[in-house]
This record gives structure tokens, C-alpha cells and sequence, in this order.
């Protein structure tokens, strides 16, 4: 979520990677505290309580990896809730992407001498609306990126991106189906699925599924869809330019998976059109402690992608009270 001047870090190795696993134990606990407990977490006698009023900093690990690469990012920010209904977060998410072996043959050019990259994502800022209730609980957010990733490396669209999502859930005991329906000019990645490309383009999304949760084990199954409208751009996190080549279409294209034969294509709108269904599980072995893991599988593209996340709660690692 923050900007550029920040290109040196892939340099720092050793020093990055010990001051990154550091601050995300820190942004494990901010994100606990931003996020609201669905429906069934609570029992349904209870009241959700939304969020935690206060300041939050850490930072986020998870990703996804297919036939088609793997793309983890590393999310640091800052965010403060005002109120129980109302949050905001500020952040960057920094990438590390690895192509398939088949695209580094193909593309020896656009790759690093490691064949994988880093480097910084669009800084993005997340305003966050809920309304917590016994009969239903709805959130609503705003999405917002500038451009200060590198476009050539597919880490950013080159204009400024927004989403608006919607969410609906209700809990009936251990089970909380949910309804989910949003729009934007970008297709965003989600804990399901880090796609190999980014997108810029008018679309609508939609996912609904249920969620079951038995205390230290949750498990989710749904299924969504995502319908564009008008000229649609797609830039390849997996097949960078080579150096020195202009970064420009060749013209309309309606491969769908163009990304992993060229860096940039444009067409219209069925060249982004998906859908498929999602599985995931979530793990708390300590209460201070999450583990996610997840499935998802996209039918145009015919992608089978697996999902991970990692969190840490540090509020909840203190001895309890006496």
C-alpha cells in the first residue's frame, strides 16, 4: 500500500527477509483487529462486535501457485478504526513472483538472472463499512490503487484502480452463508486466487457459498463469477517484456491465456471473463495463530491454483488474565 522509493529492498536479502518476517507478526494482529468475525464465528445468541477502535501495523503472507507460477506477496500497512462500523488501511504489497519453467525458456529476456522477480505493488487504501447484526451482517468496501508499480513486470496497470464490495452473511450456528457483489475498472486477487496477470477493465463480480465453523477448524466452499463490460486490458505477471521493446499490444486478442505467451494484450470483453468455484480450510492451532489453505479452480482458464496465508494474532499470544 505505500510507494516507490522503496526499490532498493530486493538488494537487502537477509536484511529484508529478517525485518519483513518481523513486521508480519505485527500486521497479523492488525489485520485480526480490522477484520470482523463472521456471523458464525460468534454463537448466535451474541452480538458481532465489528471492529476494534484503534491503530494497527504489521504486515501479511500469502499467495498462490499453479501450472501457471507461483505469486505470493508480502502486504505491509497502516491502518486505524474509528469506530466499531468504520476502518481504514494504508498499504503496499510487495511481490515475489516465479514463472513456470516453460515461460523462462520461452521469455530468458524478461526474467531476472534468478528467474524470479520483486518488486512493489500499486499502493492501495481500503475504506471499510460494518453494519454487525444478529439476523445479518453486512460490509462494505472501497478499494482504491495508485500507480506505483512496475508496469513492465506486471505489477501494476498503470492508471488508478477501484473496487467496490459488497458483503452479506447471516449465522445459523456453526454455518454463515454469505453473498458477496462488487464492481470496479480492475480484477483483484483474493485468498483463493493470485492471478498470474492483472487486469484493467470494467467488471461486476459475484461469489456466494456457506462457511462452516467448529472453533479451531473452519471450512468454506463457494463458487463466483466475474462478467466485464467494454475494451479489457491484461498485463502478465509471468511474461515480462524484454528490455528495450515497447510495451504495447500487438492488437485485440481473445486468447484467454494470452499472459503466458506475451506481457500486454488487449480485447474486449470476454478476454477477462471467468468463473469457477472455491474451496478453503482455516486452521487455529493456538489462539494466537491462523493457518489457511484453499483451492479454486477457474473453468476458462482450466487452472487449478492452491492458496495459503499465514496470520498471527499478537494480541491473542498475552497470557490470558488471572
Amino acid at each position: 500500500m505505500f510507494g516507490r522509493g522503496l526499490h532498493w529492498l530486493p538488494r537487502l536479502s537477509c536484511q529484508t527477509t529478517l525485518f519483513s518476517l518481523l513486521v508480519f507478526f505485527a500486521w497479523a494482529a492488525a489485520i485480526h483487529a480490522q477484520t470482523a468475525s463472521p456471523a458464525a464465528t460468534e454463537s448466535t445468541e451474541k452480538t458481532p462486535q465489528g471492529f476494534t477502535p484503534g491503530f494497527g501495523f504489521g504486515t501479511k503472507f500469502e499467495g498462490s501457485t499453479s501450472s501457471d507460477g507461483t505469486n505470493p506477496d508480502l502486504t505491509t500497512g497502516f491502518g486505524y478504526n474509528f469506530s466499531r462500523h468504520f476502518g481504514v488501511v494504508l498499504g503496499v504489497p510487495y511481490y515475489f513472483v516465479v514463472a513456470p519453467s516453460s515461460i523462462q525458456q520461452n521469455n530468458p529476456g524478461g526474467l531476472s538472472e534468478y528467474a524470479v522477480r520483486f518488486n512493489m505493488g500499486d499502493s492501495r487504501a481500503d475504506l471499510t463499512w460494518i453494519l454487525p447484526g444478529h439476523a445479518l451482517t453486512y460490509a462494505s468496501t472501497i478499494h482504491a490503487g495508485a500507480p506505483t508499480g512496475d508496469k513492465k513486470n506486471g505489477f501494476s496497470v498503470g492508471h488508478v484502480t477501484w473496487n467496490w464490495s459488497n458483503h452479506f452473511e447471516h449465522g445459523w450456528g456453526n454455518f454463515s452463508p454469505f453473498v458477496d457483489g462488487g464492481v470496479g475498472n480492475t480484477i483483484p486477487d483474493t485468498r483463493f486466487f493470485h492471478r498470474p496477470y492483472m487486469t484493467f477493465g470494467y467488471n461486476a463480480s459475484a461469489e456466494a457459498g456457506i462457511e462452516f465453523d467448529a472453533g479451531p477448524l473452519s471450512l468454506t466452499g463457494s463458487a463466483y463469477d466475474i462478467a466485464p463490460w467494454r475494451p479489457q486490458t491484461v498485463i502478465s505477471r509471468i511474461f515480462s517484456s524484454v528490455p528495450g521493446s515497447p510495451f504495447v499490444a500487438s492488437g485485440a486478442s481473445t486468447d484467454r491465456r494470452g499472459y503466458a505467451s506475451t506481457s500486454v494484450q488487449t480485447g474486449g470483453a470476454s478476454l477477462t471473463r471467468d468463473n469457477g468455484f472455491n474451496a478453503g480450510v482455516e486452521v487455529k492451532p493456538r489462539r494466537y495463530l491462523d493457518l489457511e489453505f484453499g483451492y479454486s479452480r477457474s473453468v476458462p482458464l482450466h487452472l487449478n491454483n492452491f492458496s495459503f496465508g499465514i496470520g498471527v494474532n499478537l494480541g491473542a499470544w498475552r497470557p490470558a488474565a488471572q
